[in-house]
């Protein structure tokens, strides 16, 4: 299969960080599991009990039922946990109040960061890819937990500091085009030579095509292995995996 980029043409491969480089979801899960263990022993009690793989179960389908709602609710992330915690934790003896989901999820937010991993194969592409083009990240992530989690993971040496554009310190949220464009603009490279490469269709994929930048999109349930469309002129490539990347530059 031919790739569909070329260094002769792309310069830049710029990457989401959460969900794409790192298994978010999986340091999520695992967290939420030793947060929900330490709580759960002193709420059971005969009449009701609740195991933490089951309240990690319950929050994640609420969670899933408002996203993929077809009216997308104006509600904040923050409330959104708010109201999936309520539910998964319903079986218990308690009442979640706002202090307690805010307070929940800053343990979950600590312990994740002893679970961070990577998708399989992201070392190695990332080692081919880096020998024909210049890698940086744009990510909605918090900028010191982002350089937390590239130095325990070792990828520093791909991303350093000066290639590491996040929201807290370099303007708008993705997929506002003005996050991107400050990339481009300090990465000294226009939107036709640079490719983004991220998990999320909204923020990742329509937010670089307003700029101009064609896009792959990390999609794992994508029926084939890799396939091309288009917005408006610009390229997008599915694939199902990181380690498909390879192939597609």
């Amino acid at each position: 299969m031919s790739p569909f980029f070329s260094p002769t043409r792309k310069k830049v491969i710029f990457f989401d960080m959460n969900n794409t480089i790192l298994d978010r979801r999986q340091c999520f899960d695992s967290a939420f599991l030793e947060v929900m263990q330490d709580f759960t022993a002193r709420w059971e009690t005969e009449d009701s009990k609740l195991t933490a793989q089951e309240a990690l179960l319950s929050y994640k389908s609420e969670w899933s039922r408002h996203r993929k709602s077809p009216i997308r609710s104006p509600i904040s992330p923050d409330e959104l946990r708010h109201i999936c915690l309520i539910k998964a934790l319903h079986p218990l003896p308690m009442q979640v109040s706002t202090a307690f989901t805010r307070s929940f999820f800053n343990q979950i937010e600590e312990k994740e960061d002893h679970f961070v991993a990577l998708f399989p194969g992201v070392e190695d592409t990332l080692e081919v890819l880096a020998r024909q083009y210049k890698l940086a990240i744009i990510s909605n992530g918090n900028r010191n937990r982002l350089q937390r989690n590239l130095e325990k993971m070792k990828l520093t040496s791909w991303f350093d500091q000066e290639r590491l554009f996040t929201t807290e310190n370099d303007g708008p949220r993705k997929p506002h085009p003005a996050i991107f464009e400050q990339a481009l603009k300090s990465m000294n490279t226009a939107s036709g030579q640079s490719v983004m490469v991220g998990n999320s269709w909204r923020n990742d994929v329509v937010g670089a095509a307003s700029t101009g930048m064609d896009a792959v999109w990390i999609h794992p349930a994508n029926i084939k292995k890799i396939s091309e469309r288009r917005i408006g002129k610009q390229k997008v490539i599915i694939v199902r995996s990181f380690k498909q990347l390879i192939y597609t530059f």
